[in-house]
């Protein structure tokens, strides 16, 4: 069982590292509402697997945390965010 949990996260580690070289991410935008009026907006990441569709930052943020991946995608949703505001 254990070497099955292992073999698990190296896959997903693996595919994760490949989907930030890949740019397989997407950004979704949630309005924050204060008084009926919008303030601001919420930058949602969401992963974009070619095989397993949209994959919820849930299942995959813990593990760029303990990877240190985390900075590569924080990196990338800036750059992508500021890019979409470019535009």
């Amino acid at each position: 069982d254990m070497q099955a949990v292992l073999t698990v996260r190296a896959d997903l580690e693996a595919a994760l590292r490949l989907a930030i070289q890949s740019h397989q991410f997407v950004l979704h935008y949630q309005p924050q509402v204060k008084g009926g009026d919008i303030v601001g907006a919420e930058a949602l990441i969401r992963w974009a697997h070619p095989q397993r569709g949209m994959i919820s930052p849930a299942q995959f943020i813990p593990l760029a945390e303990e990877t240190g991946l985390i900075l590569s995608i924080g990196q990338w949703v800036l750059e992508e965010a500021c890019a979409q505001l470019k535009v």
